[in-house]
């Protein structure tokens, strides 16, 4: 991916050419918006301007044909790209990130209402089979369905930047992601902010779609105080892996326990309160 990197910021042309190039592909496109990220960052919107005009033209045309993700997707790295580029924040690139998944779960879900219906569906049997009641109501799994699709459209937003970031460490400032990354911390009325809105939104039955993508920012914060965490203490990779299988295997439970560690770090800041152990 390095080399990937490496060959497209040669120039305008070679960056242009490999992004157009992959936002045809429909499951490569967030390598597209991952360059586009990494135009912003290094060169700033203008020199990103060009590249991604040319990027969304292949994903206007995926748009026209029934899947806006390209486009969606490219749109919103674009802009996580430039608040990450005039801010220095990641903070603000969560709340950007927050308001770039509600602009667009109603439009994927208008388009993809096929798709989550299936899913609906398959949900629907997996509970006749588990012998739960079977008064299942089928539109609130849609509901549901669209929260998911809409915290799978943030995360996605997120890790494009991140990967935008990691490139621009990896080909100018070896090392600088690493330690931006660790030190994220949310800050409190950012917290407070999601904390008050999640338990708000859970008693409403309508919007519990909502409480998927405004868990992300959490579980963003979550993970990268674990990876902090873990090079601060020097507890090894071992970790982060148990971290990761924890997250697919057990993953309300991991997901659940990375929030709240979030939450506390803001209140507290825990790598502060921890010491700093040198590798022998």
């Amino acid at each position: 991916m390095r080399g990937l990197a490496q060959y497209a910021m040669r120039g305008n042309k070679q960056v242009t050419m490999v992004a157009v190039l992959f936002a045809i592909i429909p499951v490569l496109f967030w390598i597209s918006a991952a360059l586009v990220a990494l135009v912003i960052l290094r060169k700033g919107y203008q020199a990103g301007a060009n590249v991604f005009m040319w990027s969304l033209l292949p994903a206007i045309a995926w748009w026209s044909n029934g899947d806006p993700t390209p486009a969606l997707t490219l749109i919103g790295v674009a802009g996580l790209a430039s608040v990450l580029r005039y801010s220095a924040s990641w903070a603000y690139v969560l709340v950007a990130s927050l308001l770039a998944a509600i602009v667009s779960m109603p439009i994927l879900a208008s388009y993809l209402q096929d798709v989550m219906a299936v899913f609906a569906e398959a949900g629907i049997q997996l509970e006749a089979q588990q012998n739960l009641p079977e008064n299942i109501d089928k539109k609130l799994l849609q509901t549901l369905m669209e929260g998911v699709l809409g915290a799978v459209h943030m995360a996605i937003l997120l890790a494009c930047v991140v990967l935008a970031r990691w490139w621009q460490a990896a080909l100018y400032n070896p090392g600088g992601f690493q330690t931006e990354f660790h030190q994220l911390r949310l800050p409190i009325w950012l917290t407070g902010t999601l904390a008050l809105a999640v338990f708000g939104l859970s008693s409403i039955t309508d919007m519990t779609q909502w409480l998927f993508v405004l868990s992300i920012p959490l579980l963003f914060a979550g993970l990268a105080l674990v990876h902090g965490l873990i090079e601060q203490l020097k507890l090894g990779r071992a970790w982060l892996i148990a971290t990761y299988l924890g997250l697919l295997l057990s993953s309300a439970v991991v997901f659940t326990l990375l929030a709240l560690l979030a939450t506390l770090d803001s209140v507290f800041k825990l790598r502060q309160r921890l010491p700093v152990r040198v590798k022998k």
